[in-house]
């Protein structure tokens, strides 16, 4: 069964690794454990850690420069470019790697040290490197939107007039445009002022595990009408509050199906297992229990069978609806 992976933070440990002096870090690290977890396509996003908060747009140089290194030297990863996805029929020991950003406090620094600096330019060097994803903010609020998880933002303040800016420009340019990570305020912010279909990557049900990251039913039911995708995240703490497990994970799956249709519905998994030897600047350690990185995934699909999903209905949720997204997003680009 493949798997299409809508969220993952691999670059975080490659740039760790390489700024080790370790080298070949995809090929060696991840991709076994991709490969044993059935990916055939994942979004990996450029992130800069809590611990690098006070200079975001330095880390984000070193991020872009040792994971360029590292993918230069792969093997294994299939870089799509934003034009269009390759034609060619995927070989069995290549995995598409589609390029996102995870907050955009770099670009906020970035815009502030230089008049000469505008979200024109900034779109420039995305452009050129191939990124074609952006989530807003993460646990945070920079100059063009609020993210959950800081109990300092301004609640009511949500996406900004640089943001809805930024947003126009996003969509012109066929960014795909991801909703995980932002406050309420933000995200119907989004839904207001933009007409093309969005995904949040990796948000779980509010109505199951009452977190604030998590989706309200009518956040769940707006991505679905707007022709939306939803990635579940296999992260504990998003998972359930006391217990996280498969099972768990799955009640998920069956509430978020039921508000908004098998066809929006996909995986998101946000897998930090091999972040726990890095410093980040905050804890982010509870995994859910059988489901604790890639290679047990196999595990969770058969786990769902037992469940009741049909071999279509896992076939959809794994990769088919994420295949769909992203080809008629890349139909719309070639239009304009």
């Amino acid at each position: 069964m493949k798997i299409f992976d809508l969220h993952s933070d691999l670059f975080t440990d490659i740039a760790f690794r390489r700024s080790r002096g370790e080298t070949n870090v995809f090929d060696r690290i991840h991709y076994p454990a991709l490969k044993k977890g059935g990916v055939s396509s994942i979004i990996c996003v450029f992130w800069t850690e809590p611990i690098f908060s006070h200079q975001p747009l330095e880390r984000f140089h070193e991020l872009i420069k040792y994971v360029e290194a590292d993918l230069i030297e792969s093997k294994h990863a299939d870089i799509q470019p934003l034009n269009g996805i390759h034609e060619e029929t995927m070989l069995d020991n290549k995995i598409k790697v589609y390029l996102g950003i995870e907050g955009l406090s770099f670009l906020d620094q970035l815009i502030s040290q230089s008049k000469n600096e505008t979200i024109d330019t900034a779109f420039s060097f995305m452009q050129e490197k191939n990124i074609q994803h952006i989530i807003m903010a993460w646990n945070e609020q920079n100059a063009f939107a609020s993210g959950t998880g800081t109990p300092s933002i301004d609640r009511a303040r949500g996406v900004t007039t640089l943001g809805l800016n930024l947003l126009l420009k996003s969509e012109k340019s066929g960014f795909l445009i991801d909703v995980s990570h932002l406050d309420e305020q933000s995200f119907w912010d989004v839904i207001h002022n933009t007409t093309s279909p969005i995904i949040a990557s990796h948000s779980n049900a509010r109505a199951i595990c009452n977190h604030e990251r998590n989706l309200t039913d009518d956040q769940i039911r707006i991505i679905s009408e707007r022709n939306g995708l939803i990635g579940l995240n296999a992260y504990g703490e998003f998972v359930d509050e006391k217990h996280p497990n498969v099972d768990r994970f799955i009640d998920h799956i069956d509430h978020i199906v039921s508000v908004a249709g098998i066809n929006h519905v996909a995986f998101g998994f946000d897998f930090l297992d091999y972040l726990s030897d890095h410093s980040l600047g905050g804890g982010m350690d509870i995994l859910t229990v059988g489901l604790e990185d890639v290679t047990k995934v196999p595990a969770l699909l058969k786990q769902m069978s037992q469940r009741g999903y049909s071999q279509d209905d896992i076939e959809a949720i794994s990769h088919k609806n994420a295949e769909r997204f992203i080809t008629n997003l890349i139909v719309g680009r070639r239009r304009t």
